[in-house]
Formats: C-alpha cells, sequence, structure tokens
C-alpha cells in the first residue's frame, strides 16, 4: 500500500508566518495555484480514496486533489493541526516577546511541553498515528492514498515510522503542500520512499504497523 501524505497548501497565515492549529483558514490565491499543480502531478496516478483533517484548508486542497479522479473526500478527525492555543494567529516575534520562557522550551524539549492554552506535540503525534493507522485498515495492501493533514501530524508520523525522537521533529523539512510518500508492505512494515518532495534513499528505517 502507498499512502501520499500531503501538507495542505498555503494560507495568508502561512505566507505571513503566524500560528496557524485550530483556526480554521481557507486557501488563499497561491495556496490554490499550490493545491492544483499537485492535482495535476497526482493525476496521472490511480489513487483509490482521498482523506483530509476537518480543517478548510486541508479539505480545500484534498477536494482539488481528488476531482481528477472523481473521488469523495473522508474526513479523518485526528490528522488537524496541533492547537496551537493562546498562540494562534501571533507571528514568531510575538511569540518571542510574550512567551520566551515557553519558546525556550520549545526549542529544546518541544515533544512534552504544552502550548499555553493548547496541545502537545506528543500528543498530536499520537493521535496523528491513530488515525492514519484506522485509515489503512480500511484498505487492501495493493491501494494508493491520499492523505491530506498539516505540518505537526505529519512530522509526528515521519518521526515515528524513522525512529527519530520527536525533539528532533526539525531534522525534517515539510513545505506547504509537498508530497510525502509512505510505503507499507504485506508483512505491515512501513517505509518512506519520498519527504518533501524529494525521493528517499532505500532502507529507510521502519517500524511495525503495531509500532
Amino acid at each position: 500500500m502507498q499512502i501520499v501524505l500531503l501538507r495542505h497548501a498555503a494560507t495568508d497565515w502561512n505566507l505571513e508566518g503566524r500560528c496557524q492549529g485550530s483556526s480554521d483558514l481557507e486557501l488563499n490565491a497561491t495556496g490554490i495555484g499550490q493545491a492544483r499543480a499537485v492535482a495535476e502531478l497526482l493525476a496521472g496516478e490511480r489513487i483509490h480514496a482521498v482523506y483530509s483533517s476537518r480543517l478548510k484548508r486541508a479539505r480545500q486542497t484534498a477536494e482539488l486533489v481528488s476531482r481528477p479522479h472523481g473521488l469523495g473526500v473522508a474526513v479523518e478527525e485526528d490528522l488537524h493541526e496541533l492547537d496551537h492555543g493562546q498562540l494562534e494567529g501571533l507571528t514568531f516575534d510575538d511569540v518571542k516577546i510574550r512567551y520566551s520562557e515557553f519558546l525556550e522550551r520549545w526549542r529544546t524539549e518541544p515533544a512534552e511541553i504544552r502550548v499555553p492554552g493548547g496541545e502537545k506535540l506528543v500528543e498530536v503525534a499520537e493521535r496523528a498515528w491513530n488515525g492514519l493507522n484506522r485509515i489503512v485498515l480500511r484498505h487492501r495492501d495493493e491501494e494508493t492514498l491520499v492523505v491530506v493533514s498539516h505540518h505537526f501530524p505529519i512530522l509526528g508520523i515521519v518521526c515515528r515510522i524513522t525512529g527519530t525522537d520527536l525533539n528532533r521533529y526539525r531534522t525534517f523539512r515539510l513545505e506547504p503542500c509537498s508530497l510525502t510518500r509512505l510505503n507499507l508492505s504485506p508483512a505491515r512494515r512501513w517505509s518512506i520512499t519520498e519527504m518533501n518532495g524529494v525521493p528517499c534513499a532505500p532502507g529507510t528505517p521502519a517500524q511495525p504497523l503495531e509500532g
């Protein structure tokens, strides 16, 4: 089975560098162009199902990708972005001024620290992993699925598969509307074949489905 993890396309807040978690923004003109481009890229592949988080920016991206295949979009609740709590809508400079103590801890130990009024990164990674596994259990081994999510849920999944400590999530880069391709073998082992649109070398560390 192949799973195409797709980060949603750009919104105004992405381009302005604002914290965007549970805030339900739509794609802007740039984002719509990005989503159309990736839809064209995937139009030649046989896609069996398209899933999305509940947030508008992900659903809009998924809808554009699904159209060439005549598919609907199924919502998986656990794919939504980290709730940024009191940081929602703030720029990085705002956060440095208002939440300097939190930011210092986030730089070194982001996994277990709770965003003020929001979630812990470890919570997001766990629910995203659970959501992904629920999705794949609905499908046959030979199918290809597109799963549209967000920055932190996708990075949590990538860290899980590669055995990377979640505190080191910055090891990986994830641009808006970038593709990360996963492979799930018949033996239920995961591997990554493409990350942020860049092919990965064979032998990427994998984890069992139950991991």
